[in-house]
């Protein structure tokens, strides 16, 4: 789906690594943790007062008035965001995924894997093997295969899928492509199990992750949804793989990890979700006929189904140990076109969770939600007025916006340290790689999915 040819990459794939072996710090993980976020935001401090950070931004209010009108909110935002980040790092510190001895003798129950394909001919035999080969009772497990009227050949291999797995594949056909959420509808209107298990068709499982990720569920009756790890797939295919999957990391992971804590994970993927057939049977028809701007909704469908999910009261989890390989982009232009369907989407599921909380969200930690909202989406306040000042004050001072470039790509090296410590893994460095190719090269993403907010293209279809 990406481009190049490439499922030819194993999930065994290693990265460099260097092993971090001290038995101090494998026996303190949290420990060793809040010491290096210590020493990341001492040094920040300390660059900020060594680089005279806030001395040029004052020099450059001075000599240009027009920034006077924007540098105070701009001041406030930049210090909500700091205070976001500490409230997260503090949830995120008490995180840690379930594990089957939190529950004790499990009868498994049965669970209905669901895998909508659009043009997967090379992959989906593979995806599909992966979900059979899980380390999950056959008897007890059912996949629903559903080719979304794909151009290739795709249908052919679910048919072949077919022979070999006999009634536990289930498989679906459209005579044409109707979208990812109509195809996942139809999966679940067909899905007997109890528990919905969501999978991509260019994505492979890990043989434990069908029992870790349901294992939330099992304990937790309040809990409706359970979002799993994605990692990269094709990770070492290239810089920019390296540097989404670092990136995938330090955001999604950390984002979703904490947000666990208070039971409010506010986007459970596609490429790895499990559901309770409960929490979601009552607003499948609404998912399913969402509009927004007069334009049926074409991607977002998962953030919007945990949307709903949250907003009736239920929590939704993370399993960092339940983790699902899924192929990223590997060209620029790809990558953009994600970048847009997934900024659209965020922006307008954020109106509508605002929407829910303040009239209709029963979500037992509602306060925490709303904090967390609102802190969260005031990044995008924020990038819009930073983005107009630093393209205004290049006109007048280049330098300035080169030492403010090369202060942040010495921030977000400290930051990845986040990353080395977990995944110990030499792979950090392209943490600073994507930092500096977000300010260069993806400024304009945000304002330009503003503008085309009710567009419903997935630009890749």
């Amino acid at each position: 789906m990406w481009g190049k040819g490439l499922f030819e990459y194993e999930i065994n794939n290693e990265t460099t690594t260097f092993v971090i072996a001290s038995p101090l710090i494998r026996g303190n993980r949290k420990l060793v943790t809040v010491i290096i976020i210590i020493f990341s935001t001492t040094i920040i401090v300390i660059l900020t007062v060594k680089l005279r950070i806030i001395a040029q931004w004052a020099g450059l209010v001075s000599r240009l008035s027009f920034l006077k009108i924007v540098i105070y909110p701009l001041g406030i935002l930049t210090a909500l965001l700091f205070l976001g980040l500490l409230l997260r790092t503090l949830f995120w510190l008490k995180y840690r995924p379930l594990t089957e001895s939190d529950v004790g003798q499990i009868d498994w129950p049965f669970i209905s894997v669901i895998m909508p394909a659009y043009n997967e001919s090379e992959f989906i035999l593979k995806a599909i093997d992966s979900v059979f080969r899980a380390d999950y009772p056959r008897d007890k497990l059912e996949v629903i295969a559903v080719d979304d009227g794909s151009e290739d050949d795709t249908w052919e291999k679910l048919k072949i899928a077919r022979e070999n797995y006999g009634h536990s594949l289930r498989i679906i056909h459209f005579n044409r492509n109707l979208g990812k959420r109509k195809a996942l509808y139809s999966g679940l209107k067909l899905a007997r199990g109890e528990i919905i298990i969501t999978v991509d068709s260019d994505s492979l499982i890990e043989p434990a992750a069908l029992k870790k990720i349901i294992i939330p569920l099992l304990k937790e009756p309040e809990v409706g949804a359970v979002a799993g790890r994605v990692a990269g797939l094709n990770e070492r295919e290239n810089i920019l793989t390296r540097m989404l999957s670092v990136n995938y990391s330090l955001s999604f992971d950390f984002g979703r990890a904490y947000q666990s804590v208070y039971g409010g994970v506010m986007v459970c993927p596609g490429a790895l979700t499990a559901y309770r057939m409960s929490a979601i049977r009552p607003v499948l028809r609404e998912w399913a006929n969402q509009v927004f701007m007069g334009k049926p909704c074409t991607h977002g469908e998962d953030r919007h189904l945990t949307t709903l999910i949250l907003k009736n009261g239920y929590a939704t989890r993370y399993q960092a140990n339940a983790i699902v390989y899924t192929q990223i982009p590997a060209d620029f232009v790809e990558f953009n076109k994600m970048y847009i369907r997934w900024t659209r989407s965020g922006l307008r599921e954020s109106l509508i969770l605002l929407k829910y909380l303040i009239f209709d969200f029963k979500h037992k930690r509602k306060f925490i939600s709303a904090s967390d909202f609102f802190l969260l989406n005031i990044i995008y306040p924020f990038h819009l007025l930073l983005s107009a000042t630093i393209i205004f004050s290049l006109l007048f001072d280049p330098m300035f916006v080169l030492r403010q470039i090369i202060f942040l790509a010495l921030v977000s090296l400290l930051i990845s340290l986040h990353y080395f410590f977990n995944e110990r893994s030499l792979s950090f460095i392209y943490g600073v790689s994507y930092t500096l190719m977000a300010i260069l090269f993806l400024w304009w993403i945000i304002p330009y999915s503003l503008l085309t907010l009710n567009e419903p293209s997935w630009l890749t279809r």
